[in-house]
């Protein structure tokens, strides 16, 4: 916004600095300038009155004229016997000329029968020549005073627009598919707000609909698989070799993985569609992650250990606790799928936020796939074994539900255990009485 601003105020400054180079070059080069012919006249006239006076009065009663004049008109009456070069040279080549006219518009004239040659050049010492160059400086810093204020003025205005219609695009990005731009007048960016807003209603309408079929589609799953599995169920009570046995369990597997795929997306779109809708509650850490621990232990790899460290021993967290949980199994989960040898908890606060760390021993996550591990369906194939990968909605999942509590969920490599490392943080509510 700052470089569009500056921008705007160079253009419009530089259109001004034209339009008067532009003016001065069509009046004062290109057109007839009827204000120096003016000025011609009335010097001629001057000249020819004073030579009247010279030739019926005597050259002194002339020159008692000029000096009246100039005085009057706050001029100063000069004469030369050696005047500059380019005058000289005007009035050797020019007999006939009594007037001239110098680049600064200095009049200098001559009278005939007289070798000197006079110049009247303004007193500056006069008050009232001092005032009218003050004035004219005034008129200049109030024209360019003026133009400059209302150039900033406008941009201003402009830019008070833009800068709401860019945060709500910003809103817009950050998944508020509600906001829209206001439409008012004194906020309206031409057709850009109206634009934007039936951009955002298509986007809006076209991923309420793909979230609709995605739990319509999901919905619809359970039912053929639960089928496959009862199916493939009963084939396991009949009589089968071991080749029917393998292929059947192969088919009761990949049903169960086809379930639990169904539900991470069925829980992935109830997440969406709750809009924040909390069942907030007062948690503490230790007690929560000590019965967890057990059930995770139950999951866990034998070759696993897993470890849990909690600082300070009473830390309290405000949140929903069946997501909190949720999320919690995951990244253990997660953890557990990639770990060589052990897996580790280690949670503290810091400045009013709760952190929970997950560490794993395993070949971690690359820079590359960081920036995109948290988005639904996302594979970091390079980074993992595919038999590992899952199905990319568990840490979308975990994403989510910390966007829910206005935390926010981290990754990048352990320094404990140099492997991955996902940290979840949330806001922090310490128990003081402990």
């Amino acid at each position: 916004m700052k470089r569009i601003f500056v921008e705007s105020l160079a253009i419009l400054f530089a259109c001004f600095i034209g339009a008067l180079v532009a003016y001065e070059i069509l009046v004062y080069e290109l057109a007839v300038d009827y204000e120096f012919i003016l000025e011609d006249d009335e010097a001629l006239a001057h000249q020819q009155l004073l030579q009247n006076i010279a030739d019926h009065q005597g050259g002194p009663s002339a020159l008692e004229a000029m000096k009246q004049y100039a005085q009057q008109s706050h001029l100063l009456l000069q004469s030369h016997e050696r005047p500059p070069a380019i005058v000289s040279q005007f009035f050797n080549e020019n007999s006939s000329q009594y007037i001239y006219f110098d680049e600064d518009r200095i009049l200098w004239f001559r009278l005939s029968g007289n070798t000197a040659i006079f110049s009247y050049v303004p007193d500056h010492s006069s008050v009232v020549r001092q005032k009218i160059d003050l004035e004219e400086d005034l008129a200049w810093i109030f024209m360019l005073g003026s133009f400059v204020i209302f150039n900033l003025a406008n941009i201003w205005l402009i830019l008070r627009r833009a800068r709401k219609l860019e945060n709500t695009t910003r809103r817009f990005a950050r998944g508020d598919l509600s906001c829209r731009a206001d439409l008012s007048s004194s906020n309206r960016l031409g057709s850009l707000n109206q634009s934007f807003n039936d951009m955002a209603d298509r986007i809006a309408q076209l991923i309420e609909s793909n979230r609709a079929l995605t739990n319509a589609v999901a919905h619809e799953l359970r039912t053929p698989i639960f089928r496959v599995q009862w199916q493939a169920e009963l084939l396991q009570e009949t009589k089968l070799d071991e080749s029917q046995v393998a292929t059947v369990n192969s088919i009761i597997e990949d049903s169960e993985e086809m379930e639990h795929m169904v539900d991470e997306l069925l829980h992935y779109t109830r997440l969406e569609n709750d809009h924040g809708v909390l069942s907030l509650e007062t948690i503490e850490l230790a007690a929560l992650l000590s019965d967890s621990k057990k059930r995770w232990q139950k999951d866990k790899p034998c070759t696993v250990n897993l470890t849990i460290q909690v600082t300070p021993d009473r830390l309290i967290v405000v949140a929903d606790k069946r997501l909190l949980m949720r999320a919690l199994d995951n990244l253990v989960r997660n953890a557990f799928k990639y770990a060589d040898n052990e897996v580790r908890l280690v949670c503290y606060a810091q400045a009013q936020l709760v952190y929970i760390s997950v560490h794993d021993d395993g070949p971690g996550v690359s820079r590359a796939h960081q920036d995109h591990i948290f988005e639904p369906f996302y594979v970091a194939d390079k980074a993992r074994n595919k038999s590992q990968s899952g199905h990319g909605l568990g840490l979308s999942i975990v994403r989510k539900i910390c966007d829910q509590h206005s935390g926010m969920i981290e990754v990048g490599t352990s320094e404990i255990l140099n492997g991955a490392m996902f940290t979840l943080v949330l806001p922090a509510s310490y128990d003081k009485s402990g």
